[in-house]
């Protein structure tokens, strides 16, 4: 009779592969603002699809801790105990309507990517809670993935509002972390990255402080006016689960190599910012229809909204640092964005040869004439429509001269013909030595 132990084939986790593995694939600033995302989603608990207003959250930095605090109603005990310090998130766990977290492993990540030590206190409506742990001491019992409570208590009645909200504090700080939360210039990347993936929220009304300084709302714009006005298209996808709605919006914006290109949300969170690449349509154009980036598309932009209750549906990746291109939705969604994105670069390119020709012409016209309006609420069409202006007839065929001499004898033309760059220097020996010497 066989050893039921000789058939069993262990293939339980280490621990080293969430605190030493899992945390590669995500970078820092990410983590910090993974930690955020979980107290929007408990804005999005206490107020649904409402106003954040009254509702802060203050986040610090520095060379010993970071330390996120906030008034967002909290983590009762009993979700704690069974569900939000899990490894990957149980199929009963509670579901939160349009929520930003869904994996279940972006808190514990961000603790072993930031820190040795974490501690999470927090007051609810009906309990509060410690959790005290120190990672060196967790992970020497590879048996053990449990975490315990310090402190907890439960059944309390009558707290209040304002006294709700969790506070998370990560000490013992990796030594490049250290480094990096002191740094001035990582301090700003960071509010800028909060400003950025978590416009939503501000824009709701929720009070996000760095190092107690205030976070401002990025406000999303296009260029729009009637002749203008960008394309929209919204999708809806019922198969298979609860629907997702898409919104997709593309034409113009102010000229900003930075800005151009595609931002995509799920559910209100930023997750691909200005993108350029194949990801979003982006050439080759034998396989996608449209060209490969170029500085001439430096005013293109689009933006695409994906929104559902069950986040799970969403086309993110685990870090919400990218999208899941083999997602079906997106898939399906993909082909859209570029169809619509074809008439705007068809824009881009006879707004490039017009300004070729030197010459202020109808196009550049009409974008100097548009204004920079945010993108909800904005006009729109099904496509975006290359204004009707007439082509102008071709003028002489130009051909570009180059050529390089000592810089002391350019000065010495430049004042001599009375201008100011190199390029003016060129044209006017040229124009000197036709007048002169070519024309009958």
């Amino acid at each position: 009779m066989s050893d039921t132990n000789t058939q069993t084939i262990d293939a339980m986790p280490t621990k080293a592969l969430f605190i030493e593995m899992l945390t590669r694939d995500i970078k820092l600033i990410p983590s910090v603002v993974d930690l955020l995302d979980n107290c929007v989603d408990g804005a999005i608990r206490l107020r649904g699809s409402g106003s954040f207003k009254d509702l802060w959250v203050r986040a610090r930095v520095s060379s010993h801790e970071l330390r996120i605090a906030d008034n967002c109603g909290g983590i009762e005990a009993d979700l704690a105990r069974k569900y939000a310090f899990r490894f990957g998130r149980p199929e009963d766990a509670p579901f939160l309507q349009h929520s930003i977290g869904k994996f279940g492993v972006g808190m514990k990540r961000a603790f072993f990517k930031i820190g040795k030590h974490f501690r999470v206190e927090s007051q609810a409506r009906t309990s509060r809670f410690v959790v005290d742990v120190s990672v060196d001491e967790w992970a020497r019992d590879e048996k053990k993935w449990e975490f315990k409570f310090d402190d907890v208590k439960e059944g309390i009645k009558g707290v209040s509002l304002e006294k709700r909200g969790t506070t998370i504090i990560v000490t013992r700080l990796h030594r490049d972390v250290a480094v990096e939360f002191r740094q001035q210039n990582f301090q700003k990347e960071l509010k800028t990255a909060i400003e950025t993936h978590l416009q939503e929220a501000l824009s709701r009304g929720l009070k996000i402080t760095l190092n107690e300084i205030p976070l401002g709302t990025r406000h999303l714009e296009m260029l729009s006016t009637q002749k203008l006005a960008p394309a929209r298209k919204t999708l809806v996808f019922r198969k298979f689960g609860k629907p997702v709605r898409v919104n997709l919006y593309c034409g113009l914006g102010e000229r900003d190599r930075n800005a151009a290109g595609w931002h995509v949300f799920c559910n209100g969170r930023l997750v691909l910012e200005a993108d350029k690449t194949e990801v979003t349509g982006w050439g080759p154009l034998q396989v996608t229809g449209t060209p490969r980036f170029h500085p001439q598309y430096n005013m293109f932009r689009g933006y695409a909204y994906f929104d559902c209750d069950d986040a799970g549906r969403l086309p993110w990746n685990t870090t919400k640092t990218g999208i899941d291109t083999d997602n079906q939705i997106y898939r399906a969604v993909r082909p859209e964005m570029t169809k619509l994105m074809r008439p705007v670069i068809d824009f881009l390119n006879r707004l490039k040869e017009e300004k070729d020709r030197s010459e202020k012409g109808p196009l550049q016209m009409l974008v100097s004439s548009a204004s920079p309006k945010p993108v909800q609420g904005l006009k729109s069409r099904a496509f975006f429509e290359m204004p009707r202006v007439p082509r102008r007839k071709p003028g002489p065929q130009l051909q570009k001269i180059q050529y390089e001499k000592p810089l002391e004898k350019v000065l010495a033309v430049q004042d001599a013909l009375k201008v100011r760059t190199p390029r003016q220097v060129g044209e006017g020996t040229f124009e000197y030595f036709y007048n002169n010497e070519c024309k009958e």
